[in-house]
Order: structure tokens, then C-alpha cells, then sequence
């Protein structure tokens, strides 16, 4: 059975109030369980401060509008899983709460509550807010575990069927396995010019036959000296426009720069070039299976929804929604 991940616990929706702890106005209300203006008002705020860190700037915006759009019905599907568990006697463990914690801090190379706590911290989270959020979750599983149907795994010619049908959608794109020097320009324009004429030498000696990764591990100040500049795989189109147009007009061996950017001078090193292609179906064989895994578990999942909607009294007061 496809069950929700574990890490995805700090997403969830805070615990909801029981009417009679209503004191102010309600946005949401699913059977005896309601969503109020400032717990909306919170789920929001999380979810916005989650896109502002991890999405890219040109997305940032369509991605909150997505999320506020959907919010109300994610809101809806949670507050009916509570509702099903309790209706069919799922709960909880203290036990239980605490493994999925152990869990939670192995899952993230956390050994000590310090650093557990600082964590929370920083997620905006306190402990029995994440222990809250955690239990949500178990019971979600616990739900799915008991009413969506165990379906079996596709054997290797299904599996070789999808592979043949939708290869396109696995195809990479053209990349560049590349190693870097960054010089970093300082704000004093003196000691700006002295750090372009550093990048020159630095570029003269890795045309001149020098050994990239040693002259990265001396003057780099990216962290990716210790690595000896090696930045892996890059996709084209990842790059800054300047330094993608650079590299993948290049050869592989090519030397480029140092190109000047707002913060420094880069120095790029092409060791190889790949192609776009679509990798073979041994490479790509448990990926199949779980992105099939995860299709089934959707449509299950929204199927579901769907049935407990149909019998539950939902109801949505609008004007209660704050604007954010």
C-alpha cells in the first residue's frame, strides 16, 4: 500500500477545534470539525515561507497562487480522513508517536534533542505542534493502510509497456559535467581590481595545462573547492544565461572565463559533454514502478475523496477566508 511519506509531516494542516472552542470566525466546517480564519490564516503563511525558500524567483508567484487556490479543498480532504478514522476507530499510540520521531530525526541525521529542537526552531514549529502534525499523518496512513485496496506491483512487461509508452517523459536533457573556480568580487574597488587580475592568472594557469581541481582547491572561494570544483551534471538551462550560453557553445576540455557576474568571476571547466537522451529501461526500471505506484495511489485517493464528500456536511463560509 502507497503511503504518505513521513517527511512530509511538517505540511500538514494544524489540529482542529471542536465548536464549542470557537471564538472566532469559522472559514471551514466538515461534519463537527472546523477550520478557523487564523488557522487558514497560519496554514498559509507556512506554505508561502516553504515557496519563498525552495521555489525559483520566476515561480514563486504562480506557486503560491496555485497553493491558495487548492488550500480549501486540501483543508476538506484532511478534516474527512479525521472524521472517517474516527467514525472506523483508527487512533494513535504514544509509542507509535515516539517511533515515527526516531524515525523523523535518523531520516535526517539528527542525534541529539538539541539539534532536534533547533530544527523545529527553525521550521517555525513547536514540539507538540510537530508531534500533532506527525499524528495527523499516522492516522492518515493508518486509513489508507485499512480502505484504499492493495494493489500489486506490474510485473517487467507491463513495467516495459509504460518504459515503450511514455519514454519521452524520462528523456534528460543535453549536460555538461563541469568543475568551477568562483573569485568572489569585493566591495572596495581597489581590491575589486585586484581580484580580477587574480582571476585572469588563475584562468591563464588552467589553459596552460594546470590542474583545475588543485588550482580550485587554492583559490576558489566557492564551497565546492573541497570538491575540487567538481559541480557534477548540470542540465542546460540551469545555468546563469551567460554561463549556460558559454558552456554548451564549448567542448568537452574547453576552459571558459573568467566570465564577471554581479558577485565574481567565474572559471568553468568542460570535462565532458552529454547528450540529451533517454536512458535505458534497466536504468529507469524502479522508477517506472513507483511513478505507477504513485498514479494508482492518486486516483484511489481522489476516488475516495470523492465517496466521503458525497456523504459529509461540508460547509464553506467565504467571507471568513483572510487575505493573506
Amino acid at each position: 500500500m502507497k503511503k504518505l511519506l513521513l517527511a512530509l509531516t511538517l505540511t500538514l494542516a494544524a489540529t482542529s477545534l471542536s465548536a464549542a472552542q470557537v471564538v472566532e470566525a469559522i472559514v471551514l466546517r466538515v461534519g463537527d470539525r472546523i477550520i478557523t480564519s487564523t488557522q487558514y490564516a497560519k496554514r498559509l503563511r507556512d506554505a508561502y515561507t516553504e515557496i519563498e525558500t525552495t521555489a525559483a524567483p520566476d515561480q514563486v508567484a504562480a506557486k503560491k497562487a496555485e497553493f491558495r487556490k487548492n488550500l480549501v479543498d486540501e483543508l476538506i480532504s484532511e478534516l474527512l480522513i479525521k472524521d472517517r478514522a474516527d467514525r472506523i476507530g483508527v487512533n494513535v499510540t504514544e509509542a507509535e508517536i515516539r517511533e515515527a520521531t526516531a524515525r523523523l530525526k535518523e531520516q535526517y541525521g539528527i542525534t541529539t534533542d538539541q539539534q532536534f529542537e533547533e530544527s523545529l526552531q527553525k521550521s517555525g514549529l513547536t514540539r507538540a505542534e510537530m508531534e500533532s502534525r506527525l499524528r495527523d499523518t499516522l492516522i492518515s496512513n493508518k486509513v489508507f493502510a485499512r480502505e484504499l485496496r492493495n494493489r500489486e506491483e506490474l510485473n517487467d512487461r507491463e513495467l516495459r509497456e509504460r518504459y515503450d509508452r511514455e519514454k519521452e517523459h524520462y528523456r534528460l536533457p543535453e549536460r555538461a559535467h563541469l568543475r568551477e573556480i568562483v573569485i568572489i568580487r569585493p566591495d572596495n574597488p581597489a581590491a575589486a581590481e585586484k581580484a580580477g587580475q587574480k582571476a585572469d592568472d588563475v584562468a591563464k594557469q588552467a589553459r596552460s595545462g594546470g590542474d583545475f581541481a588543485k588550482l580550485a582547491q587554492t583559490f576558489s572561494d566557492s564551497g565546492s573547492k573541497d570538491k575540487g570544483g567538481d559541480l557534477g551534471d548540470v542540465a542546460r538551462g540551469e545555468l546563469l544565461p551567460d554561463l549556460d550560453k558559454a558552456v554548451f557553445n564549448s567542448a568537452a576540455g574547453t576552459v571558459i572565463g573568467p566570465l564577471p557576474t554581479k558577485s565574481g568571476w567565474h572559471i568553468i571547466k568542460v570535462e565532458s559533454r552529454l547528450p540529451s537522451e533517454v536512458p535505458a529501461f534497466e536504468s529507469l526500471k524502479e522508477k517506472i514502478r513507483k511513478d505507477a505506484s504513485d498514479d494508482a495511489f492518486q486516483r484511489d485517493y481522489k476516488a475516495y475523496i470523492d465517496r466521503l464528500r458525497k456523504d459529509a456536511f461540508i460547509q464553506i463560509d467565504e467571507k471568513n477566508i483572510p487575505n493573506v
